[in-house]
């Protein structure tokens, strides 16, 4: 209703009650008029990828922001306060709408196999559900390996959704993560007590999987017009192999001893759980790695990160044993 109606409404409420002859009291009698705007960041968070290492936290931290969420998974998740379970794959454009519909944000963390007319498809479905914000979990790795087969998936989501969401668009690009450790280690670990690896003194920046999280929730949550700055997330410091290795030793109470190979006995290695070119990258990644923190570029400053030592007591049973 506009102003000036209630303005006039309001001055003949008050003729009726005093007639013209008589002062209006206004020393008895205020009224206050409070125009609230709707807040259009005040919708459902619809977080695609809602059991994933990421975005699980996301989740958690949307609730403890007072938020609503629409946990979106190919798997069905139990249901807690402030949650919506949506089981549905976002390949299914009809699932996929019927999700966004209404929401006041997405946050997406996409499969690596969607091709360009999918992301072209899911981009307009979002524009066409009017959400104010996009936040897209991409990767450091299309900085700095850029055009290599480990990055090509994350560039082609920001190229593609940048095009269709313009300004909207908030994408994060996480190094490392910490729990990629557990992945290729637990094994070795529980088994045998060893970190097998070519380069053991390569130093990586690990940021924790919550870290991220933590940056995708301020930006659903901040209402911040765009153009929103791509962000890069980097852990706490940087670690080789050996300095993980030696916390992990402190943490899971038990001899851990790192086992230095040849890039290609690493491969093959890898490749047990990862496609070849993909294993056959991550070693090259690590070879071409700074060996000393002097060769290292600076890190950002006044970005609280959780330390790796932290995250991995929080993680004992990702590597198959209980920290005594």
């Amino acid at each position: 209703m506009a102003a000036s109606l209630i303005a006039r409404r309001v001055a003949s409420f008050l003729r009726s009650r005093y007639p013209s002859t008589t002062p209006l009291p206004y020393q008895k009698f205020c009224v206050t008029l409070i125009f609230v705007s709707p807040n259009k960041y005040s919708g459902e968070i619809v977080v695609v990828g809602a059991t994933g290492q990421v975005g699980r936290y996301v989740v958690e931290g949307l609730i403890r922001a007072g938020r609503r969420v629409r946990a979106v998974s190919r798997h069905s998740r139990s249901e807690s306060s402030g949650v919506t379970s949506c089981p549905a794959d976002v390949r299914d454009a009809e699932a996929f709408r019927s999700v966004v519909a209404g929401a006041g944000g997405i946050f997406l963390n996409l499969p690596p196999t969607l091709h360009e007319q999918d992301l072209a498809r899911i981009g307009a479905d979002i524009v066409q559900a009017g959400m104010p914000i996009t936040v897209l979990l991409s990767s450091d790795l299309v900085e700095s390996c850029a055009g290599s087969v480990m990055a090509a998936s994350h560039q082609r989501e920001e190229t593609v959704l940048g095009a269709a969401l313009g300004d909207s668009l908030a994408v994060l690009r996480p190094g490392m993560f910490m729990n990629n450790d557990a992945a290729e280690w637990s094994a070795p670990i529980r088994d045998d007590g060893k970190v097998i690896t070519a380069f053991p003194d390569a130093l990586e920046v690990p940021i924790a999987p919550v870290d991220s999280a933590a940056a995708a929730v301020a930006a659903l949550t901040s209402g911040r017009q765009g153009p929103h700055p791509t962000q890069r997330l980097l852990g706490p410091m940087w670690l080789s192999a050996r300095d993980r290795v030696a916390v992990l030793n402190e943490v899971l109470k038990r001899p851990i001893i790192t086992v230095e190979v040849s890039a290609d006995e690493n491969v093959a290695l890898l490749a047990g759980r990862l496609p070849d070119p993909v294993a056959r990258q991550k070693v090259a990644m690590k070879a071409g790695a700074p060996r000393s923190i002097a060769d290292c570029p600076p890190l950002p400053l006044g970005k609280e990160r959780t330390p790796y030592a932290a995250w991995a007591a929080a993680n004992t049973a990702a590597f198959g044993v209980e920290g005594r």
